[in-house]
């Protein structure tokens, strides 16, 4: 079976004015200082907390008030984050094609749940993996093995999975499972994290190209 696992944030849905927008205004609240946008759009994919710590570079023993806040002005606005231009098309055709399709994101899985369900997408996808409600169990390869294993649930052997994703959180935790991965270059992740990625790709369209390439 053909199975691809997508990213969400940066993959599928431009999330980065909510992401950054809520991260600017807990950091608002709380005191914090506000880094420059450059520095904010490194914490559009990474998982929560090490995003909280190494990007916004709030004390480690203040990340979990940090979330908290965080979490409840995101969870407000998080569903206003646009599909991307060509991806409902790229997933409807990718099914045609044969394809079975699961998210494997950092996100919080039932927010990801979410977002997908008030964009219509949820059908699309039988599997749907993401961090655990605690948050600290949110690695790439974490929820990649969560996808995998989900996939396993069902009767479906994932382990021929190609990951699609914008960060090099997703290159790096795909290969922990030998697996290789289409970096998108309209996410949030610089040219230089597609270093390792099996293909890169710069459209919808190229997505489809690479994945019937990959079988």
């Amino acid at each position: 079976m053909k199975i691809a696992l997508f990213d969400f944030d940066g993959t599928i849905a431009d999330s980065g004015p909510t992401i950054m927008g809520s991260a600017r205004d807990a950091l608002v609240e709380l005191g914090y200082p506000v880094p420059p946008d450059r520095r904010l759009r490194g914490f559009v994919g990474p998982p929560l907390m090490s995003g909280i710590t190494d990007v916004l570079e709030v004390p480690a023993e203040e990340a979990e008030a940090f979330r908290v806040v965080y979490r409840a002005i995101y969870t407000e606005r998080m569903t206003e984050a646009i599909v991307y231009p060509g991806l409902p098309e790229l997933l409807d055709r990718l099914r045609g094609d044969g394809w079975t399709l699961g998210v494997a994101t950092s996100k919080r899985e039932d927010l990801v749940a979410r977002i997908l369900d008030a964009k219509s997408l949820t059908p699309l996808f039988p599997v749907i993996a993401g961090a655990d409600l605690s948050e600290r169990n949110a690695s790439k390869a974490w929820v990649v093995g969560r996808a995998l294993e989900l996939f396993a649930a069902q009767g479906v052997d994932a382990t021929r999975a190609v990951m699609v994703g914008d960060r090099h959180h997703d290159v790096v935790g795909a290969a922990e499972w030998d697996l290789r991965t289409i970096f998108v270059t309209w996410g949030y992740g610089p040219p230089e994290e597609s270093a390792g990625a099996w293909a890169v790709a710069d459209t919808p369209p190229d997505v489809a190209w690479l994945l019937a390439t990959a079988t």
